[in-house]
């Protein structure tokens, strides 16, 4: 208690308070953080669509960039974006083997809803490949990590751009992506949950807009993307933690002398 007081009697002379001094050690503290790290969360900047799926859509075996399935989105201004993550859901009517299929980040021939699709330029394409669950007939989910998609893991996505993300080039016939069907005329991009500024554009098959797979359905996709890296935490940096004690040392040693050139005086 003597010594806060006799501190405290110090700041006054110097003009500074106990709350000058916080604001000054807080100061400081800044200089104790430095280095970062990363949580493991998972951030999907597009989600699976939030209804339960009641539908399949067939992966075209074609390669040709319009035969698809996909949809069109536009980033949020805080890019740029990494995708280390991307999960689908999907279904086979085979009970076991394996297969591959093709995932592109294209460009989009425009930004206006219902009506963007993707466009030839390519920013990112992997083949990747996957495990049947053994039986028929039964839907299963591949969650795709960074080294599964490393062409596309490797890509920034840049801030407030249109962007496509189709499949295609599947080997094996009978091989579907999992859709929400029956959803209304314009209500399909809402069906998506969206996060950092993203907003849907369209969902489309072989490149047509606003993809109907009968009168009056209008399906969602069930393709998510995003990463697993989080914002960035401030872990203490030892040495910023010396140099913020050297500081606050030397302002209480310049505020003594202070305190006693005012009591000669």
């Amino acid at each position: 208690m003597m010594f806060a007081k006799r501190v405290n009697a110090m700041l006054v002379l110097s003009g500074l308070g106990f709350s000058g001094l916080g604001f000054l050690v807080l100061g400081f503290l800044v200089l104790g953080f430095g280095a970062t790290t990363a949580s493991g969360t998972p951030i999907a900047y597009v989600s699976i669509p939030s209804s339960a799926t009641n539908g399949i859509s067939t992966i075209p075996i074609a390669t040709a960039y319009t035969s698809n399935l996909g949809y069109a989105f536009k980033t949020g201004p805080s890019g740029p974006f990494g995708i280390d993550r991307i999960k689908l859901q999907l279904y086979s009517g085979f009970a076991s083997g394996t297969g591959t299929f093709k995932i592109w980040i294209n460009g989009t021939d425009n930004e206006t809803a219902y009506s963007a699709v993707a466009s030839s330029t390519v920013y990112a394409a992997d083949t990747v490949s996957y495990t049947l669950p053994g039986t028929a007939n039964t839907p299963f989910d591949l969650v795709l990590a960074a080294a599964d998609i490393p062409n596309i893991s490797a890509y920034s996505l840049l801030s407030n751009t249109a962007y496509s993300l189709i499949v295609n080039s599947s080997s094996v016939n009978f091989f579907g992506l999992r859709r929400v069907e029956g959803l209304a005329n314009g209500t399909t991009n809402g069906e998506y949950d969206v996060t950092n500024g993203f907003t849907m554009l369209d969902t489309f098959r072989n490149n047509t807009p606003n993809y109907t797979n009968t009168a009056g359905s209008y399906p969602a996709f069930a393709i998510s993307f995003g990463t697993t890296q989080s914002a960035p935490v401030p872990e203490i940096d030892p040495s910023g933690v010396g140099s913020v004690l050297a500081l606050v040392s030397g302002a209480l040693g310049l505020l003594e002398r202070r305190r006693l050139m005012a009591l000669r005086a």
